[in-house]
C-alpha cells in the first residue's frame, strides 16, 4: 500500500492541473514533476506510470465524494441523495475539476486499465447512492419497486453530464439553470 505523504499529494495536484489543462495523452511526466516541484525520480518512487497517476486521481476523488456521502445529515432521505448529487456536480472531489472529469471519462473509453479503475469507482460510488435510496424505501418515502441499478446509471448519467455541462460553462448552477432538476429526481423515486 502506498503511503499517502506530503509528496503524494503533491504529485496528484500537480497531475490532476497537468490533465485539466492539457488532456492525459499531451501532459509529459517531466511537466507533472516540475509543476509539483519534485523530481521525476522521486515521482516514479509513487507512481510508475502516468497511468498509475491518473487511476490514484481517480480513487482520490472516489473517497473524497465518499466521505460527504457519509457525512451525517438531517433532512429526508430525498433531502440527503438531491444533498448528494449536488455535491457530486458541483464540487465534484479532491483533486478533480469538472474540465479533469471530462477527460478522465474520455480516457476512460480509450484506456481499458484506466476504464477498470472507473468502472470500479463507479460500482462503489453507485452502491453509496443506493443505500440512501434504499433507507428512503424502508422509511416509506420513496417506492417499493425501485430498480437500484436502474436508478443509480439514470442518476450519474445526469450527474456525468452536469459535470460536463459545468465544465464547459463554469456558471452553471442547478438551481438556477435546473430548477426543474429535484422534482424530475423525485419522480423518478416516487
Amino acid at each position: 500500500m502506498l503511503k499517502k505523504t506530503e509528496t503524494y499529494h503533491k504529485l496528484i495536484t500537480a497531475a490532476a492541473a497537468c490533465f485539466a489543462e492539457k488532456g492525459f495523452s499531451a501532459t509529459s511526466v517531466r511537466e507533472i514533476s516540475i509543476r509539483a516541484g519534485i523530481s521525476q525520480g522521486a515521482m516514479y518512487t509513487y507512481f510508475k506510470s502516468k497511468d498509475d497517476l491518473i487511476k490514484a486521481i481517480v480513487l482520490e476523488e472516489q473517497n473524497s465524494a465518499l466521505i460527504g456521502h457519509n457525512t451525517p445529515s438531517g433532512g429526508t432521505y430525498f433531502d440527503r441523495l438531491c444533498t448528494q448529487v449536488t455535491s457530486c456536480i458541483s464540487d465534484v472531489g479532491y483533486p478533480v475539476t469538472h474540465r479533469l472529469w471530462v477527460e478522465i471519462i474520455a480516457e476512460s473509453a480509450r484506456n481499458p486499465e484506466l476504464q477498470k479503475t472507473y468502472i470500479s469507482s463507479d460500482i462503489i460510488m453507485r452502491k453509496s447512492i443506493a443505500g440512501i435510496i434504499t433507507e428512503g424505501i424502508a422509511a416509506g418515502e420513496f417506492r417499493r419497486n425501485i430498480n437500484l441499478e436502474e436508478i443509480t446509471i439514470i442518476l450519474f448519467a445526469f450527474i456525468d453530464g452536469l459535470i460536463a455541462r459545468k465544465a464547459i460553462n463554469a456558471s452553471f448552477s442547478i438551481s438556477h439553470d435546473l430548477p426543474m432538476f429535484f422534482e424530475l429526481m423525485s419522480k423518478l423515486l416516487n
